[in-house]
């Protein structure tokens, strides 16, 4: 008798990375998105009435973290195993504006958020690659 094997789950279907909308490559970026938004909308406000330019803010750059995340995440993870300077470079370049966006919103001195910006960026570059390569060093070949 022939019988239908299913995959295991948490696997992906043989064929292709099917994307499952509970997956971690997934909530984690739409949680991160939902954060950043509240983030700059409540930092817009200064501590004022909500408007809807806090909401459209929110939800604007809540969006735009969300999928920036989930394409540097997806794309990262295509490139295992190689490229460690421009999977590095990407998150560090996203950290870095990111925060500089942030920080720019409570209305410093501009040099100040940039400065805020290439610290976290680079910080977050060298961790990055520090991860990607000594995951590849002991990665199966």
């Amino acid at each position: 008798m022939a019988q239908h094997a299913a995959p295991a789950p948490g696997r992906s279907a043989p064929g292709g990375a099917a994307l499952s909308p509970t997956g971690a490559a997934f909530v984690v970026p739409v949680l991160t998105g939902i954060a950043y938004g509240f983030w700059a909308a409540a930092i817009d406000r200064f501590g004022g009435e909500v408007t809807g330019g806090n909401i459209a803010l929110g939800f604007v750059t809540g969006i735009v973290v969300a999928a920036l995340t989930f394409g540097i995440h997806h794309w990262s993870k295509g490139q295992s195993g190689r490229h460690f300077l421009a999977r590095a470079s990407a998150w560090g370049t996203f950290a870095g504006i990111a925060i500089g966006f942030l920080h720019s919103l409570s209305d410093p001195a501009i040099l100040w958020s940039i400065m805020l910006g290439l610290i976290v960026g680079a910080s977050t570059f060298v961790a990055t690659y520090y991860r990607y390569y000594s995951a590849s060093e002991y990665a199966p070949v």
